[in-house]
């Protein structure tokens, strides 16, 4: 019992890893050529989870009535700025952190989330080399050299306590309602919680980050992104960040498709296979409830 547990549990964080960058990938992938490829690891079909222990506000409930309950009173339906991009910081890290954390602990959320761009690109440069995963670097004296050698100049000079303290800029943007960043959250697990063995040390965690993350895409639906919209859609597919339900999927994917009909139609043909005509006909309903209060 105890292996299968394990084996359970591993499964979970090896999909949650290979999935982290289903929406970075989409974003990064709009970014010039300065910009440090943080995504590069998505992979197109995780398998989906079968019996992982959800929380309970991740169970059940009404998608449409999600959306509204997470929009924020007086907060407009549609947020204009929804679309908007964030192009990586150039030049040297310190001298963007010089710059931009001062603005940063001010309130600025704006630079929150290119102060976490920045760094973070520095982060998947000391872990990722091409389509290989890296160990942590070791402690000791050797840990600047190593720094130093898993990364470009433009990353030299960082410490292990500005990548440890990065999180706090993405949510800092992300709690303000910055809807990139908390598409960024979501689709970046390895970025919050850690390696594979960090999440398996530490399943308290990742179940907080599911939560966390489902709420904030949630809330990115109720300013009208679409890109959360999609996200979502990925949420209930592949079962990683909430329970798998291939209704819920469709509904999420319809909605999406309602707001961009040029996109996503073979998506939802794939997942209007694994449904019967009922159930079909009652996701369909549930999409166009969810464009209502997401996006019309």
């Amino acid at each position: 019992m105890h292996s299968n547990q394990r084996r359970s549990r591993t499964a979970i964080v090896l999909i949650v890893l290979v999935t982290v960058g289903l929406v970075a990938g989409w974003w990064w992938s709009r970014r010039g050529q300065d910009a440090t490829p943080i995504a590069q690891w998505a992979a197109p079909a995780p398998a989906p989870i079968a019996g992982v222990d959800q929380p309970a506000d991740l169970v059940g409930g009404d998608p449409a009535g999600d959306i509204v309950r997470a929009r924020r009173p007086g907060a407009a339906r549609r947020d204009l700025s929804t679309e908007r991009s964030y192009d990586l910081p150039r030049g040297r890290a310190l001298d963007v952190i010089a710059a931009l954390q001062p603005r940063a602990e001010a309130g600025d959320n704006d630079a929150a989330f290119y102060l976490f761009l920045k760094i973070e690109g520095c982060r998947y440069q000391l872990y990722h080399s091409g389509d290989n995963n890296r160990a942590a670097p070791t402690s000791g004296d050797s840990v600047e050299s190593q720094l130093i050698a898993r990364t470009s100049p433009d990353c030299h000079g960082l410490t292990p306590e500005h990548y440890r303290n990065n999180l706090r800029w993405l949510e800092q943007a992300a709690d303000s309602g910055l809807i990139m960043a908390q598409l960024s959250y979501a689709g970046n697990a390895e970025a919050v919680v850690g390696n594979s063995s960090q999440m398996l040390a530490n399943p308290e965690k990742v179940i907080a980050y599911r939560r966390k993350a489902m709420g904030y895409l949630h809330r990115a639906a109720a300013n009208g992104s679409v890109g959360a919209l999609h996200s979502l859609g990925d949420a209930y597919h592949y079962g990683v960040l909430a329970p798998r339900d291939p209704a819920r999927a469709y509904a999420y994917a319809y909605a999406e498709s309602l707001a961009l009909p040029q996109y996503g139609q073979f998506r939802l043909g794939n997942y209007a296979k694994q449904l019967d005509p009922s159930q079909l006909a009652a996701a369909t309903q549930q999409g166009r409830r969810i464009y209502d209060a997401c996006c019309k």
